[in-house]
């Protein structure tokens, strides 16, 4: 029986009555760090990914998975986030805390899946992308609706969480989400950030490539409403 999809980091605010909700590639990095920082939790090695955070399971089962706390997530344009994905962990253009030890050349993530190979082009990595179905992706890649969605067919009701903001308005989202929650303002660190700017559309220029990432994130894309 394939196991369920949902948030495979929660934290939780216990103070606050609130949980935040992680999505690879959607500046988790930075959100986590400036959470441990409100939290007064020492980040092991300044690295968030590998400190010991409050955790809440979710209940999946349920139409809201965190029923008595503020639930919140943020979601990225599917085809920035991919890009994003493949600048870090194929490329190693972002500075942080992605480890290339286990395969050299393909970040750790990663390792695991033979269709990912060191110096791959886009084209390459994204199509190995679109040929891996989320029961099976690494949270990298995965679908962001597996992250923050239920499984009612409408699409208005789908989401399981109480608000879901976006990296492309992160700061003023992040300030609903103080509003809403009770949450104190807090300072965003901005970490693991690439080492350059470049626009994700200059990566997606074979049009069949386009397509294929497109029906692979269709939902994501119907769900958070993107357009490329």
């Amino acid at each position: 029986m394939a196991r369920p999809l949902g948030p495979e980091i929660s934290i939780h605010l216990e103070a606050y009555g609130a949980v935040y909700v992680e999505i690879p590639k959607v500046a988790c990095t930075s959100i986590q760090s400036s959470l441990a920082a409100l939290l007064g939790i020492p980040l092991e090695n300044g690295n968030p990914h590998i400190t010991q955070f409050p955790f809440l399971e979710p209940q999946l089962a349920s139409a809201r998975w965190y029923p008595d706390q503020f639930s919140f997530a943020f979601v990225r344009n599917p085809w920035d986030r991919l890009v994003s994905c493949y600048r870090d962990k194929i490329l190693g253009e972002v500075n942080g805390f992605t480890n290339f030890t286990d395969r050299p050349g393909v970040a750790n993530c990663l390792a695991g899946f033979d269709e990912f190979t060191p110096g791959m082009t886009f084209d390459s990595f994204a199509r190995a992308v679109c040929s891996i179905p989320d029961q099976d992706a690494d949270p990298h890649f995965r679908s962001q609706h597996t992250f923050v969605a239920g499984a009612s067919a409408d699409v208005s009701k789908r989401f399981a969480l109480n608000f879901v903001g976006r990296y492309e308005s992160l700061a003023a989202d992040l300030k609903q989400v103080e509003s809403l929650s009770g949450l104190p303002d807090f300072a965003l660190l901005r970490l693991q950030a690439a080492t350059s700017r470049k626009r994700y559309q200059g990566f997606h220029t074979n049009h069949s490539l386009l397509e294929a990432v497109t029906k692979r994130f269709a939902a994501d894309i119907e769900l958070f409403r993107y357009e490329f």
